[in-house]
């Protein structure tokens, strides 16, 4: 089964995690880090499960007029679900290559891969039909939103504090500001912003006609100059589109110069 822990008691399991919490406030000893990680992996495995509880909540409930649309709706986050567990758990040993499997190593390296991957889906799957914006976003971490009318909806940003990533969402401001859809962006040219990069994050937000324009700034990890792309999120027909970036500032910094030098030249002759 997909869903872990079913078995396990909440109170044992919060016991656990409690006194792993504990010992985790000081370590001293590798072992004991390899435990915490475990620990982290346990709880992010936790929250994950508990946010697929409540989106299969959110369906039927906010569905329980349709039932049947309710459950296409939950058939589709079962098989969805299934698909990305089976993803993670083939895609966090890439991370332990380089250390022999079935070492302690080994298992710390997948367990922190798994922890920090559940933890993106659970908040992924919190984004999924919420009743209410309030379910998406901390109000108390909230470093920077704005929002504007796109047609019959309300397109709207929000960065946090501690996250490099970008929360994108239609609301409806007809329907008591219901979030209709919404998307994370966390990663670009196929490298998450937390460990494919020293530094990433977007600034300079502006909404257009078009969508959201961004600019993002991105650090590689070994090295490199400083990368700043001209970025827009398109929104089109009450939907939100892949991000798209252009070439980097420097780059159109020096064709612009070629430009006007040959401009220069033309006007020269």
């Amino acid at each position: 089964m997909f869903v872990r822990f079913i078995a396990l008691s909440l109170g044992l399991l919060s016991a656990s995690v409690a006194q792993a919490e504990d010992s985790c406030k000081v370590i001293t000893v590798s072992w004991q880090y390899d435990q915490c990680v475990e620990a982290d992996r346990k709880s992010a495995d936790a929250k994950l499960n508990a946010s697929y509880k409540l989106l299969m909540t959110r369906f039927e409930s906010q569905w329980k007029r349709q039932p049947e649309q309710a459950k296409v709706y939950m058939a589709m986050a079962r098989d969805s679900q299934r698909a990305w567990i089976k993803l993670r758990d083939t895609t966090c040993p890439l991370e332990a290559i380089e250390t022999e499997t079935g070492s302690r190593a080994y298992a710390t390296l997948t367990n922190n891969c798994i922890a920090r991957m559940s933890l993106e889906r659970a908040a992924y799957l919190d984004t999924v039909a919420p009743d209410d914006p309030s379910e998406v976003v901390d109000v108390a971490k909230v470093s920077n939103s704005a929002s504007q009318r796109f047609g019959g909806v309300v397109a709207r940003y929000v960065t946090t504090f501690g996250s490099p990533c970008l929360d994108v969402q239609i609301l409806a401001p007809d329907g008591n500001w219901r979030v209709l859809s919404s998307r994370r962006f966390c990663s670009f040219d196929g490298k998450s912003f937390r460990s494919g990069y020293s530094y990433a994050g977007f600034e300079d937000h502006v909404f257009a006609d078009d969508g959201l324009h961004v600019t993002l700034s991105l650090f590689e990890l070994r090295g490199g100059a400083d990368t700043r792309l001209a970025c827009v999120i398109p929104i089109q027909n009450e939907q939100i589109k892949e991000l798209k970036c252009g070439a980097s500032e420097t780059s159109a910094s020096k064709t612009s110069a070629r430009v006007a030098e040959r401009s220069a030249g033309v006007s020269g002759s």
